[in-house]
């Protein structure tokens, strides 16, 4: 979970089972008065991983055992355990979040799964706190529409990786939820900052309906 720029008093969510409507109070959320635990189910919610499609996510990304993958705004690790598995006892993941007890949730599933290879890093809000250099794959999915100040993380994620590296991004491109509107971006507000932060488009998935799913390298 990464930081909203502006204030919310309701946000709607489409899950399976129906709508849930839930009061999401910007400070709560960002500075820890509401509890995870009021989050987790949703993030974890059969309807949202459905949509999502994790599995197909992550074979599409071509990832090899020994790869290091950081899931920026990993939540309670949907994509982590996957990534996980995908690169192997000999590869790593960075599970990065803001919010502390969602990265207690996320390491307590990776420790039932008896999965050794993730690190869990307390992010900042303008900063993922990642190592520089060292990440084959930046991923980022429904997370950069609640950062503030995108252009700047997103260089901070063009710092982390490799001379190789891939910075992988999924968000809304239509059917923004109701109340995430002020936070709705453009492709070509994305293709600029992406562009400012140093990378070159050199992908794109046809996989979830109404989400962009686009790979981006280091630019020359």
């Amino acid at each position: 979970m990464i930081r909203l720029n502006y204030r919310v008093t309701r946000i709607t969510c489409l899950l399976s089972s129906g709508l849930l409507c839930f009061c999401l109070s910007l400070e709560g959320a960002q500075l820890g008065k509401r509890p995870a635990k009021e989050y987790i189910p949703i993030l974890e919610n059969p309807g949202r991983v459905e949509r999502l499609k994790p599995d197909q996510v992550v074979a599409l990304l071509n990832l090899k055992h020994g790869d290091v993958v950081a899931d920026v705004g990993s939540g309670s690790g949907v994509f982590t355990r996957r990534f996980a598995q995908a690169v192997g006892p000999e590869g790593k993941v960075y599970a990065v979040d803001i919010d502390k007890e969602l990265l207690d949730y996320n390491r307590e599933r990776i420790e039932e799964a008896k999965l050794n290879n993730v690190e869990f890093i307390l992010g900042e809000y303008d900063d993922p706190k990642l190592p520089s250099q060292a990440v084959d794959l930046a991923f980022i999915c429904d997370v950069l529409h609640h950062i503030e100040h995108r252009q700047v993380y997103l260089a901070h994620l063009h710092s982390c990786l490799k001379d190789n590296g891939r910075l992988a991004i999924i968000d809304y491109k239509t059917n923004w939820p109701p109340g995430h509107e002020p936070m709705a971006f453009s492709i070509q507000d994305l293709l600029t900052w992406t562009r400012n932060a140093g990378f070159q488009k050199s992908g794109e998935f046809d996989l979830i309906s109404d989400a962009f799913f686009m790979i981006f390298v280091l630019g020359n």
